[in-house]
């Protein structure tokens, strides 16, 4: 999906201004020439996307490569234990927040559940996961994260180019000075935290402004969060996940996975011991542990939980937008 954002003039005007005020040379500057996987993002933009090679060149002189970025993006929240990232983000600040939110934006949020079947509260609850409700979107400058990522981060570095490229692509569509751009430390951008490619190709104009517009403009934030779930496959009316009512029997351990795509039936369940209600979930399922502070819990997940980790893979993250829906749902006496 192309960007529908219209570049005007003066916005074009800014832009070229901050690139030529690169060019002007820092110490601590990126130089595509000591990075080979620069060089080669650079022949792909400049021969497919339009760009010069000084207007690369510029972009990435602004840059500077942090090493907090890889400390970061080594040791993710996600790999806590599910009560202590539980904490993080289940608290009664963010559930009296998104309630507010949900009242705010109420006609919205509506009107993304009858267009991509996507509850309200778990939009309102995604987008407190993600980013407080827009109100914290990263300290990191984006163009730094995605450099640093692509130029020391070997493990998936092909990943991060690709979304290096979008990055800059946006950045010159809206006329926005790169630099100035800030995100996670993985790079994700603006109230839903999309990763570059996620905001070029989900992203959409929910209020019928001519911009999809994912940093200032909460109507499009929640459009593209409906939209982004139900292209991963979210069913509405289908439910998210369950919990399993019996301490699991060894039969069942081999079972237990770290990957959220439904790949059990509920037969396959029912023979291990596995003892949960299924009935309004999809067809397939998967079965997960959740290490709580006093023992074990299980779930059975289904295909909108696996919906869920299509925006992050992680099981932690899934189930803390499950469990703040589920409060903010409460909150509001529904």
């Amino acid at each position: 999906m192309k960007m529908t954002v219209k570049i005007k003039t003066a916005a074009k005007i800014r832009l070229a201004a901050a690139l030529a005020c690169m060019l002007c040379g820092n110490a601590a500057a990126v130089d595509i020439k000591e990075h080979p996987p620069l060089l080669e993002l650079v022949d792909v933009m400049v021969a497919e996307d339009g760009w010069t090679r000084a207007e690369l060149a510029a972009a990435f002189r602004a840059a500077r490569i942090q090493d907090s970025v890889i400390r970061s993006i080594k040791r993710p929240n996600e790999n806590l234990p599910w009560h202590k990232y539980r904490a993080l983000f289940i608290t009664d600040e963010r559930i009296r927040r998104g309630a507010e939110f949900w009242s705010e934006q109420q006609e919205t949020l509506m009107r993304a559940t009858r267009e991509f079947g996507v509850p309200a509260h778990v939009i309102v609850a995604l987008l407190g996961v993600e980013s407080h409700f827009g109100e914290r979107r990263g300290k990191n400058r984006a163009l730094d994260a995605l450099v640093t990522l692509t130029v020391d981060y070997p493990r998936r570095r092909a990943f991060f180019r690709g979304e290096l490229r979008a990055f800059l692509n946006i950045a010159r569509a809206e006329g926005i000075d790169p630099a100035e751009m800030r995100g996670s430390y993985a790079g994700a951008l603006g109230i839903p935290q999309f990763m570059p490619t996620s905001y070029r190709a989900y992203a959409v104009d929910f209020n019928g402004n001519g911009r999809r517009d994912l940093f200032d403009e909460n109507a499009d934030a929640i459009g593209s969060v409906g939209n982004y779930l139900k292209v991963h496959g979210w069913r509405g009316g289908q439910a998210i996940v369950r919990d399993v009512k019996n301490a699991i029997p060894p039969a069942a351990a081999a079972l237990v996975t770290t990957r959220a795509k439904p790949r059990l039936s509920a037969q396959q369940l029912a023979d291990a011991g596995v003892r949960a209600d299924l009935n309004g979930g999809s067809a397939k399922m998967a079965l997960f542990k959740l290490q709580e502070a006093d023992g074990e819990r299980h779930i059975v997940g289904f295909s909108n939980f696996y919906a869920l980790t299509r925006y992050n893979p992680s099981v932690h993250y899934a189930m803390a937008v499950v469990e703040l829906a589920r409060e903010i749902r409460r909150a509001r006496g529904e």
